[in-house]
């Protein structure tokens, strides 16, 4: 395969080139992409030497119509993207609002503070179960305790904090 297959795809290259690079530009109207999706049939031919050569320029331009293809679905994955961006925007709903950035921060400060004001027991099994969502069971079993003593914790730690922030947990 070694020699005989880079000579082919070199031979290949040479003859087909011109015709494709033509076949791309009154497409997709610029020489640079162009140049790119032709690099990119023949870097797949030269995957694929045996059926390249045998099926000769018919394949060549087989490969070509599908990379055409997968550009035109790219391209509208992206611009469905960018207007599903733009709905959202005209719900005047913006994905990092600093605002609200800030307002999370200063809500988690909140809780991080209420927290620490728990018993170091209570609290680590009110962030496991509230915020690593691990069963009471597990909890349970982590800190040698039953399940009715882990309930007990968590209900302690809900008051407490329900009384220090309200209805933000």
């Amino acid at each position: 395969m070694g020699a005989a297959y880079g000579k082919d795809v070199v031979e290949l290259s040479r003859e087909l080139r011109p015709a494709l690079m033509a076949f791309f530009l009154r497409r997709v109207h610029d020489h640079a992409e162009a140049e790119d999706l032709t690099q990119e049939v023949f870097s797949r031919i030269a995957a694929q030497p045996d059926i390249a050569m045998r099926s000769g320029s018919a394949y060549l331009f087989q490969i070509a119509a599908n990379l055409l293809r997968d550009r035109a679905r790219r391209r509208q994955v992206r611009r469905n993207y960018r207007e599903t961006l733009g709905q959202i925007d005209g719900e005047a709903i913006e994905l990092i609002d600093p605002f609200r950035v800030t307002a999370a921060r200063n809500s988690m400060a909140a809780l991080r503070a209420a927290l620490d004001e728990l018993d170091p027991t209570t609290s680590a099994i009110f962030v496991l179960y509230r915020l690593e969502y691990m069963s009471k069971d597990v909890i349970a079993e982590s800190f040698g305790m039953t399940v009715r003593t882990v309930e007990k914790h968590l209900t302690k730690a809900m008051a407490r904090l329900t009384m220090q922030l309200g209805d933000a947990i």
